[in-house]
């Protein structure tokens, strides 16, 4: 299937995310938009690190 719902998720949640960002920006509050776009990727990274160290079929592949 070429858009699973994940995928879905991630560009409406990346969408949002950036209209957020430009608004904020455009009303005069820059210090959150630079929150969002420094705390957004580090959270993530932060998620994707535990779901490779907690997911119990990534463990059982590599072992």
């Amino acid at each position: 299937m070429l858009f699973t719902p994940t995928l879905l998720l991630a560009g409406g949640a990346t969408l949002v995310l950036a209209a957020v960002d430009k608004t904020l920006e455009d009303t005069g509050y820059h210090l959150v938009g630079t929150i969002l776009r420094t705390a957004i990727p580090i959270a993530a990274f932060a998620a994707g690190i535990y779901f490779i160290e907690t997911n119990p079929l990534l463990h059982w592949l590599g072992r």
